[in-house]
């Protein structure tokens, strides 16, 4: 009841409107006095994003195809109910909408959305729903339960368009490389099911080693296209207002985006789908070294808490 208390203070009285027309006030938006706020809105969403899951588990315990379908259904009205969250946090915020801790990891956990949901037109495939929806499932409960009632006050140095497109792009590609590292666990459960013949259910269940391996391929090449986009957005931020492009965490994103690359073209050195999954596992351990270790206590510029 907090929550809901926290978004009454910050609601000013509306004037009368029209029955059954919304009204949009300080990033709260009222329906026949109804009032949806950042967090109530983020509720909803995990509540569906949690019904796509249960639908998916059961589609993959029972391949009934009505089942995935539904539980499609659930992630596309929980992705666009969480889109509006963070737009009435970030208009509530008079920000963007990873301003703070709590509401970076929404928007992450709506990335991870987006990526999933990205894999699923592009391949078809809806067995891996169960091991990839729990990430958006985990994150957006984590905002949800640090979520502060005051608003966050924005760093005038850290705005402007290019710095915001910067951000969008590294927590896309932190979100598809996160899907990556799951897919490849899932590549070597697979891969070690079949050297060991345990043909039992999950492995019936799911995909097939060469729909992993493509499945992980495009989930890595979403993540260093946006990674290498940031970087460069960056670059030139980082020029106009630091006077310098040079900085530790520069050198340990260039290097995760060669290890990603190299699963990306792993025929150039001749190695399999075992050797790129492995690789593929500790470009993302280095990965969150740079967005913990690095951040926190090697960088001087990327220190934004």
């Amino acid at each position: 009841m907090r929550w809901y208390a926290g978004v009454a203070r910050r609601t000013r009285v509306s004037p009368p409107h029209r029955s059954g027309v919304p009204a949009k006030l300080g990033g709260v938006l009222r329906y026949d006095g109804l009032m949806m706020g950042p967090v109530s809105l983020g509720v909803t969403a995990l509540i569906l994003y949690a019904a796509a899951e249960a639908f998916s588990i059961m589609h993959l315990r029972s391949n009934e195809p009505a089942q995935g379908s539904t539980a499609t259904v659930f992630l596309l009205v929980g992705f666009l109910v969480h889109l509006v969250a963070l737009q009435s946090g970030a208009l509530a915020a008079k920000s963007v909408p990873y301003g703070d801790l709590s509401a970076s990891m929404s928007f992450f956990a709506w990335m991870v959305a987006a990526t999933y949901g990205i894999l699923l037109l592009r391949h078809r495939e809806g067995s891996t729903g169960p091991f990839l929806i729990p990430i958006s499932i985990l994150f957006l409960g984590a905002s949800l339960l640090t979520h502060q009632e005051h608003v966050a006050v924005a760093n005038p140095k850290l705005s402007g368009p290019l710095f915001a497109f910067h951000v969008t792009m590294a927590i896309l590609g932190y979100a598809a490389l996160s899907l990556s590292f799951v897919l490849a666990q899932l590549y070597l459960i697979q891969n070690r099911q079949l050297r060991r013949r345990n043909l039992g259910l999950l492995f019936s269940r799911l995909p097939a080693l060469d729909v992993l391996s493509r499945l992980h391929r495009t989930s890595v090449a979403i993540g260093v296209t946006a990674l290498t986009v940031a970087s460069v957005l960056g670059l030139i931020w980082a020029k106009q207002h630091w006077g310098t492009y040079w900085d530790p965490k520069v050198l340990f994103t260039f290097l995760i985006i060669a290890i990603y690359l190299i699963t990306l073209f792993p025929g150039k050195i001749g190695w399999g789908g075992k050797r790129v999954a492995f690789l593929s596992m500790v470009g993302f351990m280095l990965l969150m070294f740079s967005y913990t270790i690095v951040n926190l206590f090697i960088t001087q510029e990327h220190v934004f808490r």
